[in-house]
């Protein structure tokens, strides 16, 4: 199906731009510049309100190289976040929100390509208030540290929006807590 087929190669080159330019971030925790204290709490809003939740002890940073979205690390929990949000390719609208999701699952082949260390632990669909998240669970490897990678897509309002979850493998509960505040759980 050539619809679903460009789905997929949007939904790839979006993530791969975003995470691609990503492989250092375990050690993003170093970078200086920051938009924003880490002390502060900021409300996020994706998808025109259907994903939103909050973020306390993060700072704000560019994803590196450029790529599209922003780049939130808490140093202290040596964890960070990449957030993307990007309009549903015109081509692909006539496509229903959970066909383009279905498309996006390809994701983590793209991802497999990118880190041979990638492996995937777990997947699912979620219902996060009414809004389909699709839910990759991961180890890896980032500068020769294991890490932890959640990855969470979801589609709405013509939008659709990737969430990258990567957290040292030695604090499994603040990656679990983690997720879980995004999803709202």
């Amino acid at each position: 199906m050539k619809l679903n087929a460009l789905a997929k190669m949007s939904a790839a080159i979006f993530f791969t731009a975003a995470l691609g330019c990503s492989v250092n971030v375990a050690s993003a925790a170093d970078a200086k510049p920051a938009a924003q204290t880490a002390n502060a709490t900021e409300t996020l809003s994706l998808l025109d309100g259907k994903l939103d939740f909050k973020l306390q002890g993060y700072e704000v940073h560019p994803v590196p190289g450029g790529a599209p979205g922003k780049m939130y690390v808490n140093k202290q929990a040596k964890r960070v976040l990449i957030i993307g949000e990007d309009e549903i390719p015109l081509v692909a609208r006539g496509a229903s929100e959970a066909d383009f999701l279905e498309g996006m699952k390809s994701i983590k082949d793209q991802q497999k390509q990118s880190s041979p260390s990638y492996n995937v632990v777990s997947e699912k669909t979620e219902n996060v208030k009414g809004l389909k998240v699709y839910h990759i669970e991961a180890t890896s490897k980032m500068d020769g540290t294991d890490v932890y990678q959640a990855t969470l897509i979801a589609a709405a309002n013509n939008k659709f929006s990737v969430i990258q979850v990567i957290s040292n493998q030695k604090d499994k509960p603040g990656h679990i807590a983690a997720v879980n505040n995004i999803l709202g759980k």
